[in-house]
Order: structure tokens, then sequence, then C-alpha cells
């Protein structure tokens, strides 16, 4: 699963000093609420937006209206591009904004809020700094101001991808509701008075997970050369081991292997070496891996598992040796997906939270960099 890339959300966690999705979203379903009065003699009206039933750092909102029903207004009635004219927050301090905008060639209207960093807001539960939590009484956001034209109903909506017309590339789904970037089941109403338009209901679909960039995959993948005894690692080439040039990724046997205290560090994993029992030791989040050589069985936290072919040595120079395993272990053991590029002749091990894709476009670009930085600079180290 990849998520795209919320506008505005970067921006605000960097404020709030929070991680994307290092949080987990509130329980249940946040309902935002957009809830419109009677128009006036000059068929000017309110809209009032409410949320229900969340817990939040930040929401992102872009909706959509037709200028043949209805238009943003200033407090005057006059038509307005200027959001703060035609937008009042209902807030008590507590929320700031960012990326607020009317377009009126396109008709959308942007805006994001956020928890002021110090502050907080809580209508059912106790506070906690930074976050708002809401429950079924409700919180006021915003009042806005429009003006009805004509006679038709007024139609002011999500601005979604699939929806006939304009939206914004950055939030397809045209809301979220947040907590440190991840988007909350949410589902928007729009309620009008009889005088005003028709009401309706819209769950809007969760995104999926962030598409990561080229540059990501670099930074987060262990390339290995068959036969070569520089890597790219953390973006960088190094030496699989300074000084050792003969310990290399090899294949045999229709089987690579690679040095396993070389990824396994690399992944951040401690490894140990118990030279009377021919034995790596592997620890990693308190798990425990031992590997003897030449044996098709390890164990994972006490637990016996086999592998196809056994791990083995790899002379390393003056009477030394590393200790080579199969890739399959890489997989089983150490959790890590890796993957075989064929026609760069790569090696890929990478953190399956990534989702590497062997066909994707992004991860062709990623690979063709490892080839220039191979070969640009393996030789000198």
């Amino acid at each position: 699963m990849r998520k795209r890339i919320f506008g505005w959300i970067l921006a605000v966690c960097l404020i709030l000093g929070l991680a994307p999705g290092a949080l987990a979203a509130g329980s249940g379903t946040a309902r935002v609420v957009f809830e419109g009065g009677k128009p006036d003699a000059n068929g000017c009206f309110t809209v009032d937006m409410r949320i229900y039933n969340a817990t939040f750092n930040a929401f992102q909102f872009v909706l959509w209206y037709d200028p043949a029903t209805v238009v943003p207004v200033d407090a005057s009635g006059k038509e307005t591009d200027v959001f703060f004219d035609f937008a009042a927050k209902q807030d008590d301090g507590w929320m700031a904004t960012i990326g607020t905008s009317i377009d009126r060639e396109k008709h959308l209207i942007d805006f994001t809020g956020y928890v002021t960093p110090g502050m907080s807001v809580a209508t059912d539960g106790a506070p906690e700094t930074g976050v708002a939590i809401v429950g079924e009484s409700g919180l006021d956001l915003f009042t806005f101001r429009f003006k009805k034209v004509g006679e038709q109903p007024v139609v002011l909506k999500l601005a979604v991808k699939d929806g006939g017309t304009p939206w914004q590339e950055y939030l397809p789904e045209g809301g979220a509701v947040l907590d440190a970037g991840i988007a909350a089941p949410l589902e928007v109403e729009f309620k009008y008075s009889a005088e005003t338009g028709s009401s309706g209901t819209v769950d809007v679909p969760q995104p999926g997970e962030p598409e990561p960039t080229a540059e990501q995959l670099l930074q987060a993948g262990i390339f290995l050369k068959i036969g070569g005894h520089a890597a790219v690692v953390e973006g960088g080439v190094t030496a699989i081991y300074s000084g050792e040039p003969n310990v290399t990724a090899y294949a045999h046997d229709n089987r690579t292997f690679v040095p396993v205290r070389f990824v396994a560090e690399r992944m951040g994993a401690k490894v140990d070496w118990e030279n009377d029992t021919q034995t790596a030791v592997i620890t990693k989040g308190g798990h425990t891996i031992r590997m003897k050589v030449g044996e098709l069985t390890y164990t994972l936290d006490g637990v016996e598992k086999k592998l196809d072919v056994p791990a083995e040595f790899t002379p390393s120079g003056s009477n030394e040796f590393r200790t080579m395993v199969p890739v399959r272990f890489v997989t089983e053991a150490l959790g890590y997906q890796v993957e075989w590029d064929q026609a760069r002749n790569l090696a890929v091990v990478i953190d399956p939270a990534y989702g590497w894709d062997p066909a994707g476009s992004v991860e062709a670009e990623t690979m063709d960099e490892v080839v220039r930085l191979l070969t640009m600079y393996g030789g000198f180290v």
C-alpha cells in the first residue's frame, strides 16, 4: 500500500514537530458537517462547518462550488477571492491555518487547519497538548459566507478526482482529517434548508500509502552487484568490507549469496560470532537468530527453521573468511524484501514497508542511479 502526499500536511507536520504516520488516528469514523442556513432577501446565507467524533492534529479540504448556483462573498455580500473575507474561524485561538485560498477560475476553495503548537481543545475527553479531541457534541471550525445565484439549488461539494469538476492533485479525495499524517475514516455531510439546496452525505475514501520517490528508495535500500566488492548504502557507494575485495555478493547453483554481517548491521541488527561452534548470532528488535555455517537449519527465538542451502564461508584474504547467506535467509529470517534485477546484475535488500515493485518505474529509476554510482565510484572504495 502506498499513500499520496497531502498538499499542506508535510508543512503542518514540520510545524507541529511530528513525523507523518507517527500516531494512529482516532477510533471510529470522523464526521464533518457543512450546514447551510436560509438565504436572506439578497440571497446571502452562511454555511457552518462542524466536526464530530474525531481526534486530530490537522484537517484539509478542497470544495467545489457551481458558480451558476452560488458564489463566495464577503460580509457586504460582494463576491470575493480573499479567503478570510469569506470565512470566519470559530476556534477560540486553538486553530491555525495554512494554504487557504479561493480560486474563482476553477471555483475551488482550499483550506487546511491544525492545532496550534502548545494548545489543545477537547469537547468530550481530557485535553491533550497539540491535539483536538471531539465527541458527539461537535466542534465548530468555520462559518462561510455564500450568496445564492439564480433559482437552482446550491451546488457545493467536495472537489474529488472522479467528480466531473476541477480538483486538486494533492488531495484527490477532497478532504481528510488527520492525526500526525494518518487519515481517519471520514464522512462528510452537506445540509441545507429547503430554500438553499439539496442535502447529502459522502463517505470519503482513505488514501493509499505514499509512493516513495527514487531518492527515498535509494536511501532505504542496500544494493549489491554480483561479483562487485562495492555496494550502495544510504545513497552512497561503500566497500562491502574495506580492504577485502574478494568479499562480494555472488551466485552459484542458482542461489544468490550475500555477506550476512554487512547486510544485517546496515539494517540495524547486531551480529556476533561464536567461533567454537561456527555460529552467527543476530539480534534485532528483541529477536535472536542463531545460524551455524554449513547446516540447513537455524533458530529464530529458539524455534527451528530450515533453508534449502546452508550458509557458507568465502575467503576474505590473509586466511580470513566471511559468512555468506542465501538471500532466502535474508527474507525469511531477517524479514527484508530481496529482489534480483537480472538485467542490471544487482540485488536489492529493502524493508518490505517500501513495497518495492521490480516492474515499477520509480524502482527502475532507482536501479539506474545505482548503476551510475557504482560505475563512477565503485573503483575508489
